[in-house]
């Protein structure tokens, strides 16, 4: 994914998670990746998320550096998607990818 561009999309006021129905509004020809960040614990809606990664061959990078533990539908946060990132720094910068 050289020269990537983020693309941002807008979070659910409740979790400050990643909205999920926004995703597909900001999905282009370009578009390689879904990056879900899981914040404060809270898992953001991985069904859908995977749902919409599968239907348009993309892949799902999870940021689970603040969701160490966390859980989504029975499943550990981070075993969900396609790369995991975690990290043991308090700044939460990417050190660790599984996959």
């Amino acid at each position: 994914m050289q020269n990537a561009k983020p693309v941002f999309v807008d979070i659910e006021p409740r979790t400050y998670n990643v909205n999920q129905f926004e995703i597909e509004d900001k999905i282009s020809e370009r578009t390689k990746a879904i990056i879900p960040v899981h914040l404060y614990g809270q898992p953001c809606k991985m069904k859908e998320i995977m749902d919409i990664a599968e239907e348009r061959n993309l892949t799902v990078i999870e940021d689970a550096a603040q969701a160490h533990g966390a859980e989504y539908d029975g499943k550990k946060i981070g075993s969900i998607g396609n790369i995991s990132v975690f990290s043991f720094y308090y700044m939460n910068v990417w050190v660790i990818i599984t996959g």
